[in-house]
């Protein structure tokens, strides 16, 4: 159950009142935002500080690779955070999987709406199923209390699947450059 907003330091989970945990509901953490950062107004003598540790936490919060690496750090997996390869890793056969759809966003006529709203579709669809493969991850971590390697093997877990929704983040920015955002 989550606990009333409380404040220790710069933990964004804290600071906002949540237990730490990766699924956050978005409505809830948007309320408790906006009912800290009504507390602690910049213009409020010495809440300047108070009120951009509040807007950091939402920040942290509100995106699940900064939510699930604040969460990592938290848990006792932060030097795994900071490692280069553990922080590159992707899924076997993944790489050539976003080629192809890269090469399809090449390949793309600019009068070819429904094609780009296929390709914007897909990459949020995939995007979101990286994101429930966290959510996942982080679930293992949590009842593998006493099995360190499951733990461990999870955590590397949420780092693969980080990367992956880095992937088809950067995909999606892509088909707006190019593109513009006009397709849903």
């Amino acid at each position: 159950m989550e606990s009333e907003p409380r404040s220790d330091g710069n933990d964004a989970y804290a600071i906002l009142g949540f237990d730490p945990v990766f699924d956050l509901d978005l409505r809830t953490l948007r309320a408790r935002w906006m009912r800290a950062a009504a507390g602690v107004h910049p213009d409020a003598e010495g809440a300047v500080l108070t009120s951009a540790r509040v807007n950091d936490a939402f920040r942290i919060l509100s995106d699940p690779l900064s939510r699930a690496e604040t969460l990592l750090t938290r848990l006792g997996f932060g030097e795994l955070t900071r490692n280069d390869e553990a922080r590159k890793a992707l899924p076997p056969e993944f790489l050539m999987e976003m080629m192809e759809y890269r090469e399809e966003v090449d390949r793309l006529e600019p009068s070819d709406v429904p094609a780009r709203a296929a390709l914007r579709e897909l990459a949020r669809s995939k995007r979101d199923a990286a994101i429930a493969e966290i959510a996942r991850a982080f679930r293992e971590i949590a009842h593998a209390t006493q099995d360190e390697s499951a733990r461990a093997q999870a955590a590397r877990d949420v780092l693969v699947f980080g990367n992956v929704v880095r992937s088809f983040d950067r995909m999606l920015e892509q088909l707006d450059r190019e593109f513009g955002a006009d397709s849903t």
